[in-house]
């Protein structure tokens, strides 16, 4: 009997020690399995996360044709370091610029529209200055930005004409007037003096002056040239406000001394004409002392940097025939040209990849180039498909929105057009 008990005491110990080590085992098992679910999961959020991130990629790259995306304060398109300096924000540059925007003859109801689209895109990075006339079409208030920035600027700015300097009609005082503020207040390297209908590319308005080395404290009177055709016998050029053109501080301080002495060809005296055509006379009063307008083309392949129309009627070269004209026998002011003799060029040929300026842009295209653009630097390798239906989708429908002087996109049907301004928009957002 006592060895019966010995051997079921043993019997259930060893029972026990078996469950106790099944029981374990169970528990390591679950303990196990839910680790696995747990990383598992885990996985497939961080997938689950990423695939959305790419999707939000390609969305904020490329919108359908049909569709539509409301565009707020853009992506910073000027360059990306800052300094800040006596007159503003500017760029990386060593140069420190000021871009004026006179009030466009063209369209003067727009103008709201257009400059708020400008304060949305490149006011900020070019120091915009807006010139106004209090109480007429041509005032203006600066909105709030849409977004809160974690950029302070002092730009864009307003300099309201006072009503006894000059009226709306009165181009060349208001010039006048502007130059020597401009010069006395703001003081900056140098100034680009273009109009509300001007849209610009604020990198390629500082690297400009960086490739052709600008001294600030010599004369610079540089823009897209022509010749006066009215003005036979004249040896003497000038650069379209349309497109815009810079004044070095040299050029600015030479001009203000000269009409407050009251020079007599700088005040365009005994020339009705002159005196009621600001940039003629501003061109003859640079003359005067020694200043020419630049050939401002690329060295290399002579595209044109400033454009005095729209992106679309630049690159199919339908500009009117008085602007062709205005080009003839430039080679006696800047030089001969025996390839292109100054004349337009067309296609991928039309512009410089450091296009700085188009014209007769309303504020629909500003805000479609100016994303265009900036679809591009996102993503450099978007398909021509893509990047077209991003253009198509972006761009104003109605002519009201495209504006008289302008051009809608070509049709799809037109594909050698259409490959001319896929390459052009590619290069110039470089």
């Amino acid at each position: 009997m006592a060895a019966q008990r010995i051997t079921h005491s043993l019997n259930r110990s060893i029972g026990n020690k078996v469950e106790r080590q099944g029981t374990r085992r169970r528990i390591f098992r679950r303990v196990l399995c839910l680790f696995l679910a747990v990383f598992v999961s885990l996985c497939v959020a961080i997938c689950h996360i990423s695939l959305h991130a790419h999707v939000d990629l390609l969305e904020d790259t490329i919108i359908p044709p049909g569709t539509s995306k409301s565009i707020t304060q853009p992506a910073q398109s000027g360059p990306v370091t800052r300094k800040e300096t006596g007159t503003g924000t500017t760029s990386s540059s060593r140069f420190v610029i000021n871009t004026v925007v006179l009030p466009s003859v063209v369209n003067t109801k727009g103008r709201e529209k257009r400059l708020d689209s400008i304060t949305e895109t490149w006011a900020t990075p070019t120091n915009a200055i807006y010139v106004t006339h209090p109480g007429t079409d041509s005032d203006y208030s600066i909105p709030p930005p849409p977004t809160p920035s974690s950029v302070s600027s002092k730009y864009p700015q307003i300099l309201s004409i006072p009503p006894n300097i000059a009226t709306e009609e009165q181009g060349v005082p208001r010039l006048q007037y502007v130059i020597e503020q401009i010069y006395k207040e703001y003081n900056p390297d140098f100034c680009f003096f273009a109009n509300d209908h001007t849209f610009i590319i604020p990198q390629h308005l500082y690297k400009y002056l960086d490739d052709i080395q600008a001294n600030p404290d010599e004369h610079l009177y540089a823009g897209h040239a022509l010749r006066p055709k009215n003005q036979k016998g004249t040896q003497y050029a000038f650069n379209s406000g349309a497109s815009g053109y810079f004044l070095s501080r040299k050029s600015m301080q030479t001009l203000t001394e000269k009409w407050n002495s009251g020079d007599e060809i700088c005040q365009g005296s005994g020339n009705k004409w002159l005196q009621g055509n600001p940039g003629l006379l501003t061109a003859e009063c640079l003359k005067s002392f020694g200043v020419d307008p630049v050939d401002s083309r690329d060295q290399e392949n002579k595209r044109h940097v400033f454009h005095a129309f729209g992106l679309v009627r630049v690159v199919k070269n339908e500009v009117d025939s008085w602007y062709h004209q205005k080009h003839e026998d430039l080679g006696e002011i800047l030089g001969e040209d025996e390839t292109y003799h100054h004349e337009l060029q067309k296609g991928e040929a039309c512009c410089s990849s450091n296009t700085v300026s188009f014209h007769y842009v309303e504020h629909a295209e500003t805000r479609a180039l100016w994303a265009t653009l900036e679809a591009i630097r996102r993503n450099p390798e978007i398909k021509d498909e893509m990047l077209q239906q991003f253009m198509i989708s972006h761009w104003p429908q109605e002519k009201k929105d495209v504006g008289g002087y302008a051009q809608h996109l070509p049709p799809l049907e037109k594909k050698d057009t259409w490959s001319d301004l896929l390459h052009v928009v590619r290069n110039i957002a470089k």
